[in-house]
């Protein structure tokens, strides 16, 4: 990750907000905004992100030759290679939670938010990708509703590349460049090896086999996880054994009686 490239800030609104604007100045392709906290992180649907701090959270611009096709794909992409990632560096199962979530023993680990910029001749001129993992977080920094959904790195006893002990976890620092560098390589995976990119991103389904409820327009739909298809759409199969194509809406899984 190149200096010129590096911003940081203390604690900042939304990175996103601040990465998408920098875009459309003509920021370069690989540039990234990294911050300790953000006031207004911003999640899918417009929905507020809290970011205390303790966790990870960076936007960053690309400038892919990704015909507009396989935008809908970026997500999902990015999804699976800092799942790959998180699993390689810190050696704990996280899975993916369909479409932007990354899950860790039944709790939200991470997620991302992906915006891109105005389409040119089949291309879009630029795409933002957003990331905020709790790493050393904890559940009384996150508002009552949170507490019990969320969890972080630290929360977990792992032994990592970057530990100092059997219960440490990995540090921001360590995190980042990795990180960056994954969705790096989920921008040209999406280009060159879509199918297999897809396959992957299956092998970590957290939502396949689960009971959910399909929530959409103020309504839920008890429902069983099928898992992903070839357009990014997630299939589900509700109570009365019709599938679906979900291409928007929320499906939370059932939670186990503890």
């Amino acid at each position: 990750m190149l200096e010129h490239l590096y911003h940081y800030f203390p604690t900042i609104d939304s990175t996103n907000t601040l990465a998408v604007n920098m875009a459309e100045q003509g920021a370069e392709h690989g540039t990234v905004i990294h911050a300790d906290r953000q006031t207004g992180g911003r999640g899918r649907g417009g929905r507020q992100f809290e970011s205390p701090a303790g966790g990870l959270y960076f936007s960053l611009i690309l400038r892919p030759a990704l015909d507009v096709s396989v935008l809908p794909l970026i997500t999902l992409a990015a999804g699976t290679c800092l799942c790959a990632s998180i699993r390689e560096i810190a050696a704990v199962p996280v899975m993916m939670k369909w479409p932007n979530d990354l899950y860790l023993h039944e709790r939200k680990l991470a997620g991302i938010l992906t915006e891109s910029g105005p389409i040119r001749r089949g291309r879009a001129d630029f795409v933002v990708i957003g990331v905020g993992l709790n790493v050393t977080t904890t559940p009384e920094q996150f508002s009552s509703e949170l507490r019990r959904k969320s969890i972080s790195l630290a929360a977990c006893s792992i032994d990592s590349v970057d530990s100092t002990g059997p219960t440490s976890c990995p540090q921001v620092d360590t995190l980042l460049p990795l990180l960056v560098k994954a969705l790096h390589r989920a921008s040209e995976r999406l280009g060159e090896d879509r199918e297999q990119l897809l396959a992957q991103w299956r092998a970590f389904d957290y939502l396949r086999g689960r009971q959910l409820h399909y929530v959409r327009h103020d309504k839920e739909v008890p429902a069983t996880g099928i898992g992903l298809a070839e357009d990014g759409q997630y299939i589900i199969l509700d109570c009365q054994g019709i599938e679906h194509r979900v291409t928007a809406g929320d499906l939370n899984p059932v939670r186990p009686v503890s």
